[in-house]
């Protein structure tokens, strides 16, 4: 075979290859992560702490001290997460409800109980916590509500609500 032919051939391989790289398909180590046609990783993170010791209300717990939250998601002002892509989440909340106090605290999804929490109130302070690994679509919300009228022991950091995207896309 004549060298301009084989030339010709490595030249068409090495170009056809490269053309690739941008496609929504990852096939090659060439991809340029800023053209629009290559996926981008979101990050997403909070956790957040309630300071309020006051009696509880029928809506969602507030964690008014955020602790980090990129990406922006939770909101400090109603205690919700919202989820900005569709992804896997794992979100943990623990509960410190303040002694010879019994208390739930439940873990919702859209207005959907998904778990829930729970301390007996004896003479000491019960710890609880949990994590849930949960499936959400872009705009599905993510809190926390407590048993009415029941206090938290907020006077230490005992009470949090954290959350993580895990995995971008749609399962």
């Amino acid at each position: 075979m004549p060298a301009t032919v084989l030339f010709f051939l490595f030249l068409s391989f090495t170009f056809g290859h490269a053309r690739e790289c941008y496609s929504t398909k990852f096939r090659c180590c060439c991809c340029d992560i800023n053209k629009k046609d290559n996926v981008k990783e979101k990050f997403v993170a909070f956790t957040a702490i309630t300071t309020n010791g006051g009696r509880l209300s029928y809506g969602p717990i507030i964690y008014d001290k955020v602790v980090t939250n990129v990406g922006k998601a939770y909101s400090a002002w109603t205690g919700i997460f919202h989820a900005p892509v569709p992804g896997v989440y794992s979100f943990t909340f623990s509960l410190m409800g303040l002694y010879s106090n019994h208390i739930y605290m439940f873990l919702y999804k859209n207005h959907v109980e998904v778990t829930r929490l729970y301390t007996g109130g004896g003479s000491r302070h019960e710890v609880s916590s949990n994590t849930v690994y949960l499936a959400l679509k872009k705009g599905d919300e993510v809190y926390t509500k407590g048993t009415a009228w029941k206090k938290l022991y907020a006077a230490e950091p005992y009470n949090l609500f954290s959350g993580v995207l895990i995995k971008k896309g749609n399962f």
